[in-house]
């Protein structure tokens, strides 16, 4: 009896010791000073879990921080991981933080650093499959990385970019207030940086700003991703104006691996800053790198492959594919009376006489995109950009208006605008603009783009085509979808000269159309 009794008690000290064990918090390394290829120390710091490692090695995920932060933005999401089992490692990258040199916007020096640390960690740490994450620069980072290094399992891509160009300097025109927020945040930023930034605000020079993007942007690794067979995951936010969802689901669209995409709404980084969203954006990057680092089977591999949350409501959608729906509207553009009305918006093409109708610049109207940045930030919590849509002053802006939408009208891709236009500059830019229009005339705005033309065919019929960016939205009963077209925008660098007339012209072989995708 005594010697069963013994047995008792090591059996259950084992149990009790087992179970300390498997929920032990993982051990933290806060600092760690790395030497990368070319001498520049990388800060970085680690969580390393009390498990012993799988026979495979542990599931990594290494960590690049966001623009003008460090190591210390990801210690929460690390923990958690290390508490499933994962090594995690958080680093700052070239220029942040305590890492010295300056930064390069993902150059050559930054992706090999990145490199260097995937050999630290193989060479001290049993390593097994190797997963990528980051937001904003982490999120443009980790996907070239993925591509330059065949060793990434799988990355989670938030709020990033797929090309610096569209961020940047979208259809040719300049991205002023996120572009010196960017430059003015970054201490320790290279020179030829400011000299790209520089030619891109002067116009000089613009093919030095392209040169500079491709290398940096992983639209142009689309073969190396998929030769790495990489699981790419991605997350972008409606009204993110630095890295619109665009160039994402171009991206999405290119790949052939594993790949997931969710779209929310929001400003840049906001939502998963904040775990916005309920969380989702979070805890669906943690199953997929369960899935692709760890190994577990999940389904999450065979669920939808989209999410799309709508805006305002923040209803959460799942699709099999981007695009999500075939089904889509065209409006005709139809023309106004005068600076006191609105053209119409028809499913049929304009058939009357030749007609036109004339807006100028010189001045920004009540077409816009609220307060930047803040507004922005607020749409993510169901607050949007309302606008007077009768106070839209019809001399510097032109609107147009859809038939009244009797059932709710569900809006959900990126809208196309082909606009045919006759300028009186060679330079001219258009704020277009599209929001739900109750009726009482108060406007929801629903999406926008702009476009700047840089050597038009001043006095002759062209048309100008663009893509809105990609939106998820739903526009109730009784209101109206409204087309908004004006020459200045709060975000954006105006031309030098504004004093300049936008003719639109309707004929039967110049015809304007909206193009809207929609359930």
């Amino acid at each position: 009896m005594k010697k069963l009794a013994v047995m008792a008690l090591l059996a259950g000290a084992l149990s009790l010791n087992l179970a300390t064990l498997a929920h032990a918090a993982p051990t933290f390394i806060p600092d760690l000073d790395i030497t990368s290829f070319d001498g520049t120390e990388l800060d970085a710091n680690l969580f390393v879990p009390e498990s012993p490692a799988p026979a495979s090695g542990y599931p990594t995920v290494l960590f690049t921080n966001s623009w003008a932060l460090d190591k210390h933005q990801y210690l929460l999401q690390a923990k958690e991981l290390a508490n499933r089992g994962y090594l995690v490692m958080s680093h700052s990258t070239r220029g942040f933080g305590a890492s010295g040199g300056t930064v390069d916007v993902t150059g050559p020096a930054t992706v090999a650093d990145a490199r260097v640390l995937i050999d630290w960690l193989e060479s001290n740490y049993p390593v097994g499959n190797l997963g990528l994450a980051g937001i904003s620069y982490g999120a443009g980072t980790s996907l070239v990385v993925a591509a330059a290094d065949p060793r990434v399992d799988a990355v989670a891509a938030l709020s990033g970019w797929s090309d610096i160009v569209e961020g940047l300097y979208p259809n040719e025109t300049v991205n002023l207030v996120w572009g010196s927020l960017l430059t003015f945040t970054a201490f320790n930023l290279d020179p030829s940086v400011d000299t790209i930034w520089s030619n891109l605000r002067n116009g000089t020079d613009i093919d030095s700003v392209y040169d500079f993007a491709a290398p940096r942007s992983a639209l142009s690794y689309v073969e190396q991703l998929n030769s790495n067979g990489t699981a790419v995951l991605m997350s972008n936010n409606f009204a993110d104006y630095l890295f619109k969802p665009n160039s994402m689901t171009h991206l999405y669209s290119l790949l052939d691996g594993p790949k997931k995409l969710m779209l929310n709404p929001g400003t840049h980084a906001i939502g998963e800053t904040l775990g916005g969203n309920e969380g989702h954006i979070w805890a669906t990057s943690f199953r997929w790198f369960d899935r692709f680092v760890k190994g577990e089977t999940n389904g999450i591999d065979s669920e939808p492959k989209v999410d799309m949350t709508v805006r305002i409501s923040n209803k959460l959608e799942q699709f099999d594919d981007f695009p999500v729906t075939d089904r889509s509207t065209h409006y005709y553009l139809h023309p106004r009376l005068s600076y006191f009305n609105n053209g119409r918006m028809k499913t049929g093409p304009y058939s009357g006489w030749g007609w036109s109708n004339d807006f100028h610049g010189g001045a920004d109207t009540a077409a816009g995109t609220g307060i930047p940045l803040i507004s922005d930030a607020l749409e993510g919590f169901g607050i949007p950009v309302f606008t007077n849509m009768n106070g839209i002053n019809g001399y510097h802006a032109i609107e147009y208006n859809s038939p009244v939408h009797w059932d709710t009208f569900k809006i959900r891709g990126t809208p196309t605008l082909d606009l045919w236009i006759k300028p009186s500059k060679p330079e001219v830019q258009l704020q277009v603009h599209l929001y739900d229009t109750d009726p009482f005339g108060w406007g929801r705005l629903i999406t926008h783009a702009p476009v700047t033309l840089h050597n038009a065919d001043v006095g002759r019929a062209q048309k100008v085509s663009l893509e809105l960016f990609t939106t998820s939205y739903d526009v109730p009963p009784g209101h109206v979808v409204t087309l908004a077209i004006d020459t200045e925008g709060a975000i954006y660098q105006k031309p030098a000269d504004t004093r300049y007339e936008i003719e639109v012209p309707y004929r039967r072989d110049k015809q304007s159309v909206l193009t809207i995708p929609h359930l």
